[in-house]
């Protein structure tokens, strides 16, 4: 991961650990009758959804596709 990239470490604990997405499940899959299955989360703090655009990574200051965590957590890095 270049220097542009790193996270500073009190920040870097701030995000939500062992998922691929800038979001957390917080309960199992919901199915109520008429509606598709849904299941509640809690996302990043430092994930912001837009209105015309799919999210943003305040700590990475640029629009992040599908809420993967493109700020390398995911990888370990």
């Amino acid at each position: 991961m270049s220097e542009k990239w790193r996270i500073p470490r009190k920040q870097k604990k701030k995000i939500p650990k062992d998922t691929f997405y800038c979001y957390t499940p917080t309960s199992g899959m919901i199915y109520e009758e008429g509606k598709l299955p849904y299941y509640k989360i809690e996302p990043c703090v430092f994930y912001v959804h837009g209105e015309d655009y799919e999210g943003h990574c305040k700590l990475l200051k640029c629009m992040v596709m599908d809420q993967v965590k493109e700020c390398g957590i995911k990888y370990g890095y």
